[in-house]
């Protein structure tokens, strides 16, 4: 199968790659901590000899690598990309080596929010070990919500269950459901954050609740919105659909559910955006690329007024 024509753009990773890492095929590397806890997503850690990377495989993420391309390509001056979800900052990094390579003279501003904090904290280092610098970019803790004020997130089923997982086996976490809250007892710590356990037996911390207005109203244009928000995509985007129209580019947006992306389509499509890729969640779909089994749904957009 022929791969889409961005890819022809840049080049494929070609060298050593320390030991304990992997690395794409624009060489981002990652570390193999990240994803330790992931049966059959870690590769074995090895390094010394030259490594050639192949573009992606065709999967759900195929289409995140043509959003993330097409949007370094289209960039003047400035790439601008904010990461809703960002885990441990994987497509922002990409994003910054994909601009790089592309074209040395371009400067990123990346924009990346996780709520999580052990995988905040890893978001620091793979930006470091990446040849980037934090401090030059805005990197948040926190999870993306329209609440004010402060949250509850989820890190965490009942103990000894099989939601009680590590943070490089599960990055699924969401904010705590209304209901449980009232019932909510204290239990212990973590990450210097106290921690609640509800009746149902999940804990959760109380973090900073970002919203997607507080960040795009301090920017002019942004060349690609990449949202992974556990459910939380449609509310966060409908608070901000006149934004949306007048400063970004692109959206690519992971959706949680099907009435979350009927949502998105009216949203959008109401807004005059156009559609480049709407897969739903939890099918197998043919594809430009063959039939492609997806577990989040993926949706592309572009915005023709910028």
């Amino acid at each position: 199968m022929q791969h889409h024509q961005v890819f022809s753009r840049f080049r494929q990773f070609s060298g050593v790659v320390p030991a304990g890492y992997h690395v794409d095929f624009v060489g981002t590397q990652i570390s193999h901590k990240f994803i330790a806890g992931q049966n059959g997503t870690n590769p074995k850690p090895r390094g010394g000899p030259i490594q050639d990377v192949s573009y992606p495989i065709f999967d759900e993420e195929y289409f995140e690598w043509i959003d993330l391309l097409e949007s370094v390509v289209a960039a003047k001056k400035v790439y601008t990309m904010i990461e809703l979800g960002s885990g441990y900052g994987r497509w922002v990094v990409r994003a910054a080596l994909a601009a790089r390579q592309y074209d040395p003279k371009l400067r990123c501003n990346l924009i990346a929010v996780e709520a999580e904090p052990t995988v905040y904290g890893w978001m620091k280092e793979h930006f470091r070990h990446n040849g980037l610098k934090p401090r030059h970019h805005s990197l948040l803790h926190g999870a993306v919500t329209n609440k004010p004020g402060k949250v509850e997130f989820y890190i965490g089923g009942p103990v000894g269950g099989p939601q009680d997982l590590a943070p490089d086996a599960w990055y699924g976490q969401c904010l705590s459901k209304d209901y449980e809250v009232a019932e909510a007892k204290p239990a212990g710590k973590y990450n210097g954050f106290k921690v609640l356990r509800y009746k149902s037996g999940w804990r959760s911390i109380r973090i900073p609740g970002v919203s997607l207005g507080s960040i795009l109203k301090k920017l002019d244009r942004v060349d690609l919105i990449d949202l992974d928000i556990e459910g939380e995509e449609l509310p966060s985007l409908t608070s901000v659909a006149a934004e949306l129209d007048a400063k970004v580019k692109r959206l690519h947006i992971g959706t949680h559910g099907k009435e979350i992306e009927a949502g998105l389509r009216e949203l959008l499509s109401a807004h005059g955006w156009e559609c480049r890729a709407d897969y739903s969640l939890f099918s197998t779909c043919e594809t430009p690329y063959g039939p492609i089994q997806f577990e989040n749904g993926a949706q592309s957009w572009v915005n023709p007024k910028l």
